[in-house]
């Protein structure tokens, strides 16, 4: 696959990532202590979000906050943008282990629901330009069919946590 060279992004704003970063990482651990992992690793260390075990398996958690995510998904988004940057991730993780155990998670701003993508699925998704709010041309994305996604329900006020296929 070929990759962009370079990929504009949106100005770092510390205020919004520590509250967006805390809430997602909050939620997601949440989510994994409820399905029986131990967390081990939420301090930011500029590699991924998060790293638990379960059975005594590693595995590695990315999140972000979809706060324009309001409801259902949209029908029309057919796809889920995983910011190019996160490549860097992909790569760390699958070069000290290429059986690596790495989910991405793209959550929405209720912490309510989120979409679940195994970070293989990621890798082997297009890159493409999208257009958006905050630049309007220059920056990449991983495009993941939401089909190749899987929808869990997170929020504390359900009866548990609920995996289920998109569609």
């Amino acid at each position: 696959m070929t990759y962009p060279l370079k990929s504009k992004r949106k100005r770092f704003d510390p205020i919004a990532y520590k509250q967006s970063d805390s809430k997602a990482k909050k939620c997601i651990t949440n989510y994994l202590m409820s399905l029986g992992h131990t967390v081990l690793d939420t301090e930011e260390n500029f590699g991924v979000d998060l790293v638990s075990t379960l059975e005594g398996i590693a595995y590695n958690h990315e999140v972000e906050m979809k706060h324009m995510w309001e409801g259902d998904w949209p029908e029309w988004w057919k796809d889920i943008n995983i910011p190019f940057r996160k490549n860097r991730l992909i790569v760390q993780v699958f070069n000290d282990d290429p059986l690596a155990n790495f989910y991405f998670y793209i959550i929405r701003g209720d912490c309510e629901v989120a979409w679940k993508m195994d970070a293989n699925m990621v890798k082997d998704s297009p890159v493409v330009e999208v257009p958006n709010r905050a630049i309007r041309e220059g920056e990449y994305f991983f495009k993941v069919p939401v089909d190749k996604a899987e929808l869990i329900t997170l929020g504390e006020k359900n009866e548990g946590y609920i995996n289920r296929p998109y569609g």
